[in-house]
């Protein structure tokens, strides 16, 4: 009977494809989405009254589930579950699967429903990942390489290597660059003229400030003189600074640090 069921937990991996495999396994279970919950990461913490079911990452299940929300429901939405899916956030997973219980029955139309605590949370999860993308397009920082390859560190509080990727692909067609998320040990690779590759637990144990060509290391001492000289003292305002320019991307910004290296 109803009463006597028990609660599922959908242990989904931490990644857009683990959630949307956890949300394809949720609706063609047939078990009743008041029976489910979908969480996300390496591990759940259970109760004597819930299952743990761990959710296998399968890519056509996945993109079975994104040609489902483009069709009925819109291209909107599958931005805004893509966007929410690389937040930092342990919650995501629930939100974007009751988000989906609710589009796929109401439409496009439950996307204005800002009211919903489902459609509102997952419009400000994928706002603050967007915010995030949009802030390292000016602020990541290539640096040149004394193989002439373009080396960027990245450091995100969400997911967003693979959108930055996309972006200087587009921006930077004809140069070879690499951009290596520091702290998840990924890399995103672009070979001129040709589509980037992702790369999982990188072996760059080698300070890439110590490889940078002659003609970088010039343009580094010159930037950092010129950042300094245009300084007005007067106006420091470290809090205003701060607000502009999170301080958590400043470990990588030559301008940011005293002594880039040899």
């Amino acid at each position: 009977m109803e009463q006597n069921k028990r609660m599922r937990i959908l242990m989904c991996q931490n990644s857009t494809e683990g959630i949307l495999c956890g949300v394809y396994e949720a609706f063609t279970s047939r078990y009743g989405h008041a029976w489910q919950k979908l969480a996300v990461g390496p591990y759940v913490n259970g109760d004597l009254f819930s299952d743990i079911y761990s959710v296998e990452v399968n890519t056509e299940k996945a993109g079975k589930v994104v040609k489902a929300i483009i069709s009925k429901i819109s291209e909107e939405a599958w931005y805004l579950v893509h966007m929410a899916s690389e937040a930092d956030s342990q919650e995501k997973g629930e939100i974007i699967y009751r988000f989906l219980i609710l589009a796929f029955a109401n439409g496009r139309k439950v996307l204005n429903a800002m009211s919903i605590p489902e459609v509102m949370g997952l419009h400000q999860l994928s706002r603050s990942v967007s915010r995030e993308i949009q802030h390292l397009y000016g602020f990541l920082r290539f640096q040149e390489l004394q193989n002439y390859i373009l080396y960027a560190r990245l450091v995100s509080k969400h997911h967003v290597g693979m959108f930055l990727a996309e972006h200087f692909q587009d921006r930077l067609p004809m140069e070879h660059w690499v951009i290596h998320d520091v702290e998840r040990d990924e890399v995103w690779i672009h070979r001129a003229g040709e589509d980037w590759l992702y790369i999982r637990h990188p072996d760059f144990r080698q300070d890439p400030q110590m490889m940078l060509s002659s003609s970088e290391y010039a343009f580094t001492e010159w930037w950092k003189t010129f950042t300094e000289s245009v300084a007005i003292l007067e106006r420091r305002n470290p809090k205003l600074q701060m607000q502009m320019l999170p301080k958590r991307y400043w470990k990588y910004m030559p301008e940011m640090f005293t002594n880039p290296g040899r």
